[in-house]
């Protein structure tokens, strides 16, 4: 018979975990202030909003401020999972990892439709 190791759980690793998930509950904000980012900036450089696509720098100037309003969800999950994963407890990498990805997945998203 083998016993299960003990592992002592303390109050702040469970709030740890609890934050990590709740930093879901950025994403509609992160969402609506990439977009307001974006797209406030290629209006405030004066870019006419006609059909005609921007110049890359143009482009890469409201993008990467935007891209990075929307990371802020994932690096607070992902900074609580790190405080939680010190006290042995791996829980908090789940919404850090579905964050992370939907980071990725958006990131990539907008670099492709760069180039379509």
């Amino acid at each position: 018979m083998t016993a299960a190791p003990i592992t002592t759980q303390t109050p702040a690793a469970h709030h740890d975990v609890r934050n990590a998930w709740m930093a879901l509950l950025l994403v509609p904000l992160a969402i609506a202030g990439a977009f307001l980012v974006g797209e406030g900036l290629i209006a405030a450089l004066s870019w006419p909003g006609d059909g005609a696509r921007p110049p890359l720098w143009a482009i890469l100037a409201a993008t990467l401020p935007a891209l990075a309003v929307f990371s802020v969800p994932a690096l607070v999950s992902t900074w609580f999972a790190r405080r939680v994963s010190h006290d042995g407890d791996r829980r908090g990498w789940v919404p850090a990892g579905l964050l992370i990805g939907a980071t990725v997945l958006f990131v990539l998203t907008n670099v492709g439709a760069l180039f379509a």
